[in-house]
């Protein structure tokens, strides 16, 4: 069976030596991105993880090893996937520290214009919360938050829209979510492009044709979007993983 991701026309230019970072959430340490690691790496991109403590470092400290991590990556071509805070570093180090070297940039699931469930785990689960969220969390949650993408590079953006996961404890959680992240919390302006998926938060990361999307933007810089709908006249989300 044919891999959506396995476009040829996807592949890395050779002779360039490409690569792809990847960044993972907070909490978490890269496991859940080993699949979405494995793909773009079946399509010929040398890939390496960058890990961080959410727990322990700010955002700031995490945004600097982060722009030292992908300095030091060799490549010609140097890329940076990353998913929930992951993008919120890629946000941040490319627009404080950015890399001369061409590539592209893509978060999935990140929530770069707030948190509402961080707001809500910090504020209503006092000690829980504060295990929950950590360090790096906190302090994207409570500093000024500028609503545009100011760096140089293309940044694509994949969101979801399936309501399954931490933030369904809250009863009041806000319509249209991944379960984690609001999908309002995902439009970042600025960016060349973003698309939707109704698939939860961490589902995103195990998707074939969120996969597929990703390694499309970084050959060409756009997603693929649904056809609209003729019944109803707007644009259908993807339900399919």
């Amino acid at each position: 069976m044919p891999q959506p991701w396995m476009n040829p026309e996807w592949k890395p230019p050779d002779p360039v030596r490409t690569s792809v970072v990847f960044v993972h959430g907070a909490i978490v340490n890269g496991w859940e991105m080993a699949l979405l690691r494995l793909r773009l790496s079946q399509l010929g991109y040398e890939v390496s993880l960058f890990q961080y403590h959410s727990m322990l470092c700010g955002l700031k400290e995490n945004t600097k090893r982060l722009a030292d991590f992908v300095a030091q990556t060799p490549g010609d071509v140097v890329h940076v996937v990353g998913h929930s805070m992951g993008g919120i570093l890629i946000r941040h180090a490319f627009e404080k520290y950015p890399d001369v070297r061409p590539g592209r940039l893509v978060a999935i699931g990140s929530p770069f214009l707030d948190c509402w469930v961080a707001h809500r785990y910090a504020r209503a689960k006092s000690y829980i919360g504060i295990q929950l969220v950590g360090r790096t969390v906190q302090d994207h949650i409570h500093q000024p938050r500028d609503p545009a993408w100011r760096g140089a590079r293309d940044f694509g953006v994949v969101a979801g829209t399936y309501p399954f996961g931490i933030g369904i404890v809250f009863h009041d959680l806000p319509h249209k979510n991944d379960g984690i992240v609001l999908w309002e919390e995902t439009r970042l302006q600025g960016i060349c492009d973003h698309v939707t998926y109704r698939i939860n938060h961490f589902g995103l990361l195990l998707s074939k044709r969120c996969a597929a999307q990703v390694a499309r933007f970084l050959a060409t810089g756009t997603f693929a979007h649904p056809a609209p709908s003729p019944e109803i006249g707007r644009i259908v989300e993807t339900t399919l993983a």
